[in-house]
């Protein structure tokens, strides 16, 4: 089975007999709207740079890799994910395979803020029911309504009152990809009046074969909350397609930085309600694909309320026959005056079959508000390469340093040392095999 007849499987009549029966009227729900939503196409505005279908029916289970993975015990699998993971990070470390939480791969180490759907209690499972698919009413597109209607379990991070989490929430999502299954995530956070936390999300697939993650995030950052949200996306060898929500209070502040290497296919689509007066957002992400993937980075700010400002910066690096999207959207409402709104995003193509479709939008309905925006698409500044050539370094090595130094902004902005050092130490790996036509 291929991933396309995965995603666009009946699910209309789904059983009532699943894991946590009292999620089952967030199932019912998003089979009917399955009902009517269809499968986004190049018709779809929001999908038109994709082949949706023909990449997903093209993904299938890799043999050879399975057959790798049949050869190796449970340990030598247990050690190649353990090894994948960020080491000297002090964290609520919390890991998932396949979808499913691994204690033993975990440190939870007496954490009061995080349960599985599957473990909550009454009050709890009544405040995941109150939060689920409400983050943005409005909108609700395939991917995330056919999470939901799959949706057996999931995991809840809630901050109270005036908290402030002592270390991070390091959440890992790792692929091992043995079954042709579609693995559901889902992450709701919570923070309460005045709390403040960091999560760090980490997918990787250390086994390097393919498969399909559906991931759904809705964040809750409510009236002078802080969420410091890291989201690393080195899972080369994984169809992931993410739909995350945002919803800010009153002066609450929402920061995330993103780095994406592409795949087969990765998408992601951030939207951002800034509904509470005075809330500010700051987005940073940087993109790498290579070979033949492809990604695409949708993200949409919603000035909803006055006094609002929001910032999005990124920076992309497409090599070999890659094709990259990045499209952000910024809509002003009318009543969201004295808005502050500002995007950047600039990509470099690393080979002359490369391809990037940049598109910043704006829509605005306020008459009193700064907004700016641009998008470049350039190649590497050859005064820069020829300075780095006549001091001796090789023009291969020459690449990939100025490279590295685009989007060393991006990732210089990361929380703890650790976290940089990881990436960066991943990022030049990868940007050691740079594509160069007729290079050594």
């Amino acid at each position: 089975m291929n991933n396309l007849q995965q995603v666009t499987s009946d699910f209309s009549n789904k059983q009532t007999f699943q894991k946590n029966p009292w999620l089952q009227g967030i199932r019912d729900a998003a089979s009917e709207r399955l009902r009517v939503l269809q499968l986004p196409t190049q018709k779809t505005e929001d999908w038109k740079y994709l082949k949706l279908e023909k990449l997903l029916a093209d993904d299938q289970l890799d043999a050879q890799s399975m057959q790798v993975l049949d050869s190796k015990s449970d340990n030598d699998i247990d050690e190649l994910l353990s090894q994948s993971l960020i080491k000297d990070l002090d964290a609520y470390r919390l890991v998932f395979v396949d979808g499913v939480f691994v204690s033993g791969l975990s440190h939870l180490d007496s954490n009061p803020y995080s349960t599985l759907f599957s473990e909550a209690n009454t009050a709890q499972q009544q405040l995941i029911i109150d939060h689920l698919d409400t983050s943005l009413n409005y909108y609700h597109d395939y991917f995330s309504s056919l999470n939901s209607a799959q949706l057996e379990d999931g995991l809840l991070i809630h901050i109270p009152e005036h908290c402030e989490v002592d270390k991070p929430f390091y959440i890992v999502n790792l692929t091992k990809g043995d079954l042709p299954k579609t693995n559901i995530m889902r992450l709701l956070i919570i923070a309460e009046t005045g709390s403040k936390a960091t999560v760090i999300e980490h997918e990787d697939a250390p086994l390097k074969h393919t498969a399909m993650v559906n991931t759904v995030i809705e964040c809750f950052v409510n009236d002078k909350a802080h969420i410091t949200h890291s989201r690393l996306q080195l899972d080369e060898s994984v169809t992931s397609i993410c739909s995350h929500r945002v919803k800010q209070g009153h002066r609450s502040t929402y920061q995330q930085h993103q780095i994406s290497l592409a795949s087969k296919l990765k998408r992601n689509d951030l939207t951002v309600s800034l509904q509470g007066e005075y809330a500010n957002n700051d987005i940073r992400g940087s993109f790498y694909g290579r070979h033949q993937q492809t990604i695409d980075n949708h993200i949409c700010m919603q000035h909803i309320a006055p006094n609002c400002s929001s910032n999005e910066i990124f920076r992309g690096l497409v090599d070999g026959q890659a094709n990259a999207v990045f499209n952000g959207r910024i809509h002003i409402h009318p009543n969201a005056q004295k808005t502050l709104a500002e995007l950047s995003n600039k990509n470099l193509l690393l080979s002359s079959t490369a391809t990037i479709n940049t598109k910043p939008e704006l829509e605005i309905y306020a008459d009193d508000v700064r907004c700016s925006h641009g998008a470049t698409v350039g190649q590497i500044n050859s005064e820069a390469l020829f300075y780095l050539q006549s001091r001796g370094i090789p023009r291969v090595e020459a690449k990939r340093l100025l490279s590295l130094a685009f989007i060393a902004e991006i990732v210089e902005q990361l929380p703890y040392n650790s976290v940089r050092e990881f990436v960066t130490q991943r990022s030049s790996s990868l940007l050691s095999s740079l594509h160069h036509e007729g290079e050594r």
